[in-house]
Parts: C-alpha cells; sequence; structure tokens
C-alpha cells in the first residue's frame, strides 16, 4: 500500500533553469530526486535536439572512451603495474557512469560489471583485499551469472579472514543458473576453503 507524501513547494530558476526544493520542504530523498530531474534536463539540454534519442541508443564517443581506458588498465596490470591498472579502471568506470539515463542500461551493467571485477583484480594483486571486495561484491551484482566475479568475491573475503562467507560466495557462484562454465576455479577454492574451515 502507498503513503501519499504531503505536498510540498518546488522553486523553478528562470535564469539557471534548475529546480529546487523550498528550505522548509527538503528531505534528502526530494533533493536527490530534484538532483536526478536537473541532471536529466541538463543532458536534454545538451542534445540541441526536441527530443531525446531513441532509447537503448548508445553513445559511441563514450563507447570508445571506456574501452581505451580499460584497455589501458589491461596493459598497466600485464606490466605488473595494479596501481596504475586501478587508476585506468577507475576512470574507466567514472566515464562509464556518465551515461545519459535515455541509454540502454542493461549495456552498462555489463560495461561496469567487467569494469569493477578488472578493478578488483588490480586490488588483489596488490593485497588491498576491503576495496577488491566491494568492487567483486559490485561486480557479482552486476553480473551474476559471471564465474570470476564470484571467484574474486570469496577470494578477498577468504582473505579478510572470513572463510564462512568465503564459503557462501563460492557455493552460490557455484549454484548460479546460466553461469558462464569458467566454475573450475570456484570449486577448487571452495575446496580449499573447507579443508581451511576443518
Amino acid at each position: 500500500m502507498e503513503t501519499e507524501l504531503p505536498p510540498f513547494e518546488i522553486v523553478f530558476n528562470e535564469v539557471t533553469k534548475h529546480v529546487s526544493i523550498a528550505e522548509a520542504d527538503s528531505t534528502p530523498a526530494r533533493e536527490l530526486a530534484v538532483t536526478r530531474l536537473n541532471s536529466v534536463y541538463k543532458e536534454l539540454m545538451s542534445l540541441n535536439a526536441d527530443v531525446p534519442p531513441p532509447m537503448n541508443q548508445i553513445n559511441g564517443r563514450l563507447t570508445d572512451q571506456v574501452r581505451k581506458l580499460k584497455d589501458a588498465g589491461n596493459v598497466s596490470y600485464k606490466k605488473g603495474q595494479f596501481s596504475d591498472a586501478a587508476r585506468m579502471y577507475s576512470l574507466a568506470i567514472e566515464m562509464a557512469l556518465k551515461r545519459a539515463p535515455w541509454e540502454g542500461s542493461a549495456y552498462q551493467r555489463e560495461e561496469l560489471g567487467v569494469l569493477y571485477s578488472n578493478r578488483a583484480q588490480a586490488y588483489m594483486s596488490s593485497s588491498s583485499w576491503g576495496e577488491a571486495y566491494v568492487d567483486a561484491d559490485a561486480a557479482v551484482y552486476l553480473k551474476r551469472t559471471v564465474a570470476k566475479a564470484h571467484f574474486r568475491k570469496g577470494k578477498c573475503l577468504q582473505h579478510m579472514g572470513r572463510l564462512q562467507e568465503a564459503k557462501e560466495a563460492y557455493q552460490i557462484g557455484i549454484e548460479m543458473p546460466g553461469l558462464d562454465g569458467s566454475d573450475a576455479e570456484l570449486k577448487t577454492a571452495m575446496a580449499e576453503v573447507d579443508e581451511l574451515l576443518r
């Protein structure tokens, strides 16, 4: 059952073309909604067109920039420059998050899932287990059927001494329907954690 929100005053600034909420009516949820509204308005105005582009149209220039940053991160990772790799992946993530609200969310989830997973690996390689865990968890959320994401999440938990949670992460990955087929690492890691738990 939905609850009705009490009415509140929205203020439109003719000069900046932004909306805001009267101070007396301000709440964090309302401020967030207004921020999003202003963001969409800014995106629409930058198009210099009467209507937004069709749904699921992907900005090719932005995609190319994200790919170049990801590739630069991959090169740094292969050279053993893990902090530089993490920095490149971070820049790619920032760029990917700038997609317009009407662009395909499935495409953005796929893109971000790969980037968070890659950055998790870079953090793992430099033993930054907390940061790696946060990224691996985000990758699992975005791309549930990718074995690497579950493996990385479990490895982070294992290295942080959270063995039971690591086992659960591996188990979820192994049992995930539609897993991408590369679950051998998960099974090996699961056996390793079982041994440690004994």
